[in-house]
């Protein structure tokens, strides 16, 4: 009675598992779908920034035509000179503080536009790498609970981003020991199978006992440890790592500051005149 009652608490458990999981698995492919529809955005802003570049080329061809007929409309005479010269440096100065306008307006929305990209996409990815390391701790739970008529579901390899451009060095990591724990499962499944229906009958005047060489739950937990071993050599690893690349991020923003400030006292400088 009490190993049925832990049984069946066993698969309440497993259930509530499953239940996660399934959960996890829906939230991770409609991140995938917002990152889609983020990189659509993206190239749909892309088109208007070319569509804009040609407008405004268009529109400064049109100031040069315009001076040159201004040019031409004039009569030369030493009388009219002077006057013509002031009316000509001021068109001239009209016509550069409006592109010079122009061009720093749309700078300005286009680097908003791109730190709001940049921003979504590192939010996005964020939010799909916890659910990707929530749904593996799910899978392990199930695993661990000895029940192997439960569904795990795909691996979390499955659900990784395998865009170059989205995945930092840590990232990166992830993606290869997901490879390998991938690989390992699979061969854990291709070992578990023929061992778990394996059995071995006593002889007839011994009894009827059957012994089964290899427990399945055994082998599980074997496995497990193992990917837990690696798990724990990674953790050190990652720690490492993102300790690198801090310091490398550092000393790039510092480097960009400084950048900034040298091309900010330029423009200042030579452009704002």
């Amino acid at each position: 009675l009490v190993m049925e009652k832990e049984l069946q608490e066993a698969k309440a458990a497993t259930g509530n598992s499953q239940q996660k999981l399934v959960e996890q698995s829906a939230v991770l492919l409609s991140c995938r779908s917002q990152l889609q529809e983020v990189e659509a955005e993206n190239s749909r802003l892309q088109l208007r920034l070319k569509e804009l570049s040609e407008d405004y080329r268009c529109r400064l061809v049109q100031y040069l035509r315009d001076l040159a007929a201004y040019v031409d409309s004039k009569a030369p005479g030493p009388i009219r000179a002077p006057a013509d010269g002031a009316a000509m440096k001021s068109i001239v100065d009209s016509m550069l503080q409006d592109i010079r306008a122009s061009y720093r307006a749309r700078e300005e929305q286009l680097a908003r536009a791109a730190r709001g990209y940049q921003k979504r996409m590192k939010t996005l990815v964020k939010k799909h790498e916890n659910l990707l390391i929530a749904y593996g701790l799910q899978r392990e739970q199930i695993r661990a609970s000895g029940s192997s008529t439960m569904d795990c579901g795909p691996a979390e390899l499955h659900f990784s981003i395998t865009d170059p451009e989205l995945l930092t060095n840590t990232a990166r990591e992830l993606q290869r020991l997901r490879e390998q724990k991938a690989k390992l499962e699979l061969q854990l499944q291709e070992v578990q199978q023929p061992l778990a229906v394996t059995c071995w009958a006593g002889p007839e005047g011994l009894g009827t006992t059957r012994i089964c060489l290899s427990s399945p739950r055994l082998l599980t937990e074997k496995g497990w440890a193992e990917l837990r071993k690696q798990l724990q050599e990674f953790t050190h690893h990652t720690q490492e790592g993102l300790e690198q690349e801090r310091s490398q991020l550092l000393a790039r923003a510092l480097v960009a500051e400084e950048r900034v400030s040298e091309l900010q006292e330029y423009i200042d400088q030579h452009l704002a005149r």
